[in-house]
């Protein structure tokens, strides 16, 4: 956490956010709108997906923030075929086709949203991350693969074990709140 804190703070330096730096001085966390306002890119897992289209008490603020950055084109935002197959089990199950077409309608036609295939390279990196991250589920490593291949810089989710991860920036909602 200590590595990973000094590298943030050198980014942060080097882009001269003096806000920013000052909030580390004072012991203060950065904002989720700080910390994506340095990245160009995301990848955005299922969570925060359902998180904002559902407008989630406690995470959906944090979500739309996120959503926010990407649809007015200062951040690139990818996800994946998964999050589509993730998100419309429970609305098509209770009968919601509204809520169904909303999910498909924001992943598939979202501003600035890239949809991510999963292709053959894709699936033998997830396979390796397995292989490394023991805890991984298959779909994880699936996602977190599409995120590295797309060339996103960090990962958005509400996953807390997935901040092991080091081959991508893990951004957990929970830790903005």
């Amino acid at each position: 956490m200590e590595r990973a804190l000094r590298s943030w703070k050198r980014i942060v330096e080097r882009q001269g956010r003096p806000g920013i730096r000052q909030s580390f001085e004072r012991g203060q966390g950065v904002t989720l709108s700080e910390e994506l306002a340095l990245i160009s890119s995301i990848f955005v897992d299922t969570a925060p997906v359902i998180y904002y289209i559902e407008a989630h008490p406690q995470f959906g603020p944090l979500a739309k923030e996120a959503v926010t950055a990407f649809q007015s084109g200062t951040l690139n935002a990818f996800s994946s075929v998964i999050t589509l197959t993730e998100v419309l089990p429970k609305p098509i199950e209770q009968g919601d086709e509204k809520l169904a077409r909303k999910f498909a309608e924001f992943l598939k036609h979202g501003k600035n949203l890239t949809m991510i295939e999963i292709s053959e390279g894709i699936a033998e990196a997830a396979g390796k991350l397995r292989g490394r991250y023991t805890f991984l589920k298959s779909i994880d490593a699936i996602q977190i693969s599409a995120a590295i291949d797309a060339g996103a810089e960090a990962f958005l989710t509400n996953d807390r074990k997935l901040k092991q991860i080091e081959e991508i920036k893990v951004l957990l909602l929970a830790e903005y709140l």
